[in-house]
């Protein structure tokens, strides 16, 4: 469940980055160039994270509706923080080193 919840908050940096720069300097400052490294960054975060959505449910470490509630939660700036949340409540490992 560790890489899931990595994959959640590299979709949420991804998204954020492209919504919240990489569009307003597309669009205000008229550099477009911005958002064709920034989309497809996020593109593949986002492919990744369904992947690892898909596998986590196919596991067992997540039911369908937790799948789709982590579904919705990626496609919305800042749902990519409250899925890791989620899905660190729902963390059955061991806590690492402090």
């Amino acid at each position: 469940m560790k890489g899931l919840r990595r994959a959640a908050i590299a979709e949420a940096v991804t998204l954020l980055a492209l919504v919240c720069v990489a569009m307003p300097i597309k669009y205000i400052a008229g550099y477009p160039a911005v958002v064709s490294v920034v989309g497809p960054v996020h593109g593949l975060m986002y492919i990744v994270f369904l992947w690892f959505v898909v596998r986590s449910w196919a596991e067992g470490l997540i039911n369908g509706p937790g799948a789709l509630r982590l579904f919705i939660g990626a496609v919305i700036p800042m749902g990519g923080f409250v899925n890791e949340r989620w899905l660190r409540g729902r963390s059955f490992e061991a806590p690492g080193p402090s």
